[in-house]
């Protein structure tokens, strides 16, 4: 684990001012097939890049990644064994610019790089693959046939474990969420994503999920709590111009 920035009780009440005043439950966009497929793949091969070099620079996790885009409408996305990665279409919907999905991208990115798999007992023991990246309502992920191309997978995950909700969800730790979130956050800043446009994702979560804090059982921060410590560590990490931080 590197060493995260501390959040402090007044970085959460701004966070959760912030999100009360961002109003209702969020609106889903309507996409074409072609329109979801170009923004993921765009968003992929805007990020894809410096995120195996950050991977290959931490030395610990996996850095061949496939990537699987399903028809699932929830917001959710996760990382399992093997480097798989899927992205629901979902997400895709609900975000308000690209550079949001590269935002869930990169998460789940962070997750291999740190090799959260398996240094989780909780998956060595179940079995289970997967985290919910959003609202932690993960299930098992149809197959998305659609147009897309590139790094993008046209087929479905091989069988319903490299999926995970098949088997049972399983979350990382909230230390391991926070932790991919700030290799997510180092990962966009490296490629010169708009931190800030990226950040908008988060309020939408918070939105959705109507939790004014985050427990321990979540299985994914997705209230001002994780709004807060990812203010934290864009402050962090462009004071650092984009260094990995220390290991804890």
């Amino acid at each position: 684990m590197h060493q995260l920035p501390q959040v402090s009780d007044n970085h959460l009440s701004l966070a959760q001012s912030e999100v009360q005043g961002a109003g209702g439950p969020p609106a889903r966009r309507a996409l074409t097939d072609e329109q979801a497929g170009e923004i993921m793949r765009s968003a992929l091969d805007r990020i894809r890049p410096t995120a195996e070099q950050t991977c290959r620079e931490m030395n610990v996790g996996v850095c061949n990644w496939q990537i699987t885009a399903t028809a699932n409408r929830s917001m959710n996305a996760g990382a399992g064994a093997n480097g798989s990665i899927f992205i629901n279409r979902g997400v895709v919907e609900y975000a308000s610019n690209e550079e949001e999905v590269c935002l869930v991208f990169a998460h789940e990115m962070g997750h291999q790089a740190a090799n959260h798999l398996a240094t989780n007992k909780r998956n060595t023991t179940t079995g289970a693959l997967i985290g919910a990246i959003l609202l932690g309502a993960a299930g098992a992920a149809a197959s998305y046939r659609s147009p897309y191309v590139g790094q993008i997978t046209r087929s479905a995950m091989d069988t319903g474990a490299q999926v995970g909700g098949a088997i049972g969800r399983i979350s990382y730790s909230k230390e391991q969420e926070r932790e991919a979130d700030y290799l997510a956050a180092v990962i966009l800043y490296r490629s010169n994503v708009d931190l800030d446009q990226a950040r908008g994702l988060l309020v939408t979560m918070a939105r959705a999920s109507g939790r004014r804090d985050t427990g321990m059982l979540d299985t994914h921060p997705a209230g001002p709590e994780r709004l807060a410590a990812w203010d934290r560590a864009v402050a962090e990490i462009r004071a650092a111009k984009g260094a990995l931080p220390a290991r804890a």
